[in-house]
């Protein structure tokens, strides 16, 4: 089944020989984790990683350059080559220079590889996401339950044992059978020592190599998250179930923000629904003849997202509020890269905001479609 991720064109970044071969090896990593091979690389290996050797060694012999050997090898260079260095030259106004594929600490697919391997008309990780959220909604039914069903599952990246599997205070045995089939078993590479860490402030699954709190030397799968929380640590994990990851990833991680927005607009009573075929998607109705179109994200490299906005339109002629963590928006550069990287026509009706200035960004949209149309 496919949602909206099903239009998706290329940027002029994507011509570039190192950016396309950088964007192939992002797939290869994200296909490499999901057998649990990014450690043990036992054979055989997906296509995908056979493939992508062969246009490493490919690409270094034009450059004179000694290519990798083996598929590990290709994998080691992940964790330690960087997109804006001497062997990619990945343009900065595509991704970030500093970005790596693998996490050196976490040997585990980055979040921006993640992101990348999402990007495009071969994406993976987040076309998953919406895929099995456009199927959820199917089998829901009626609106209610598929948005019960929702918070229930970016509110629950993790089920163990004890939980009540509860919507409001009794537990909900209908809303788990719709959703039981999206969580899974613990995979042995999120286990250090047979136990499973989970971040204390995220609550996504981490690794704690033997440390209580989190800092250097340990890894969040959000990779924000501040040093000196102490993990929670699941020493049965046998007994706990995951959510799938790209659920993980791009359902549950711009919980808070998506939940944060809804919240101020709620205080403003202002109304919107839900776009059950998308991710973080809501129309928002105010006093303007059309509504406009919220789209919650927690993003980590702003070209990509500006093209993931223009490639995957909910609603191609609504103006768009893009709604961000405050600490991504303010990152140095993040605000202006989305811009520029957005397509002119996207430019003109596309807002980057955080929860806490959505509804005065609201006014300021609602006040330039009076002007416009007195005009």
């Amino acid at each position: 089944m496919t949602g909206p991720g099903a239009d998706r064109t290329t940027t002029p970044a994507d011509d570039h020989q190192g950016t396309a071969l950088f964007a192939e090896l992002a797939r290869s990593v994200v296909a490499l984790a999901a057998r649990e091979q990014l450690r043990s690389f036992a054979l055989p290996y997906p296509r995908s990683a056979q493939r992508v050797l062969d246009r490493m060694v490919l690409y270094c012999l034009d450059r004179g350059w000694a290519p990798p050997r083996s598929v590990p090898e290709v994998m080691a260079w992940c964790a330690e080559h960087t997109a804006g260095g001497p062997l990619f030259q990945v343009p900065a106004e595509f991704l970030s220079p500093e970005a790596r594929l693998i996490d050196p600490v976490g040997r585990l697919p980055s979040r921006i590889c993640l992101e990348l391997a999402s990007h495009g008309p071969q994406g993976q990780v987040e076309q998953e996401a919406v895929d099995l959220l456009t199927d959820l909604a199917a089998r829901c039914g009626s609106a209610e339950r598929y948005s019960r069903c929702r918070r229930f599952l970016a509110d629950r990246p993790v089920i163990g044992q004890r939980d009540p599997f509860s919507d409001g205070s009794h537990w909900n045995p209908a809303l788990w059978k719709r959703v039981k089939d999206l969580y899974e078993p613990v995979p042995e590479y999120l286990l250090s020592s047979r136990v499973l860490a989970l971040c204390g402030t995220c609550g996504l699954p981490g690794l704690s190599f033997g440390r209580r709190a989190a800092g250097p030397g340990t890894w969040c799968e959000s990779e924000h998250c501040p040093p000196g929380v102490h993990f929670r640590l699941i020493r049965d994990p046998g007994r706990t179930l995951l959510l799938r990851r790209s659920l993980r990833i791009f359902l549950c991680l711009p919980g808070p923000t998506e939940f944060a927005a809804l919240a101020e607009l709620s205080r403003a009573g202002i109304g919107h629904d839900l776009v059950p075929a998308a991710l973080g998607a809501h129309f928002v109705h105010t006093l303007a003849a059309a509504p406009y179109l919220l789209r919650t994200y927690d993003r980590l490299e702003p070209a990509l997202l500006a093209s993931r906005i223009t490639n995957t339109p909910v609603d191609a002629t609504a103006d768009t509020l893009v709604v961000v963590p405050r600490r991504q928006a303010d990152r140095p550069g993040y605000r202006s890269a989305f811009a520029t990287a957005l397509d002119d026509d996207c430019r003109r009706r596309t807002m980057l905001t955080t929860p806490d200035e959505l509804v005065r960004q609201i006014g300021i949209l609602h006040s330039s479609r009076k002007g416009n149309a007195h005009a």
